[in-house]
């Protein structure tokens, strides 16, 4: 099954990215070569993962490389609405923590709180070690 991807910039650089389909072997490098594009320019990811009906190894490396990458950058992702069987996945590595919600409305106040800690200097980039 292929791998559905939808990016809209929800504001300057908070984007919002709704995904359908399966991240697998097969479809992973898809979602990772829009990472790459967005990423580096982003302060939010949003990701919508309603309609992602399964997750791989290769896909959570994926999530996490972003993630990893943001981080160094005080910027963040978060996930929403994602199914029972794939938040089973995250849940079982648990690298995601506190940034998986129900609603978009969650993650908004998430990401309101954050982004401003952020511009109040009590977010600092991670860095990580050599």
């Amino acid at each position: 099954m292929a791998l559905d991807i939808q990016i809209s910039e929800k504001e300057a650089q908070v984007y919002t990215v709704a995904l359908k389909g399966e991240i697998n072997t097969e479809t992973y490098t898809a979602l990772a070569n829009e990472f790459k594009n967005i990423v580096p320019k982003a302060k939010a990811i949003v990701m919508d993962m309603a309609e992602v009906t399964y997750i791989s190894s290769m896909g959570l490396s994926t999530f996490f490389r972003a993630k990893i990458e943001l981080e160094e950058r005080a910027a963040t992702i978060a996930l929403i609405n994602v199914q029972p069987s794939v938040q089973l996945v995250f849940d079982s590595t648990k690298f995601m923590g506190p940034q998986l919600f129900a609603t978009l409305e969650q993650a908004d106040e998430y990401l309101d709180k954050f982004l401003d800690g952020v511009q109040k200097g009590k977010i600092k980039p991670k860095i990580r070690p050599s």
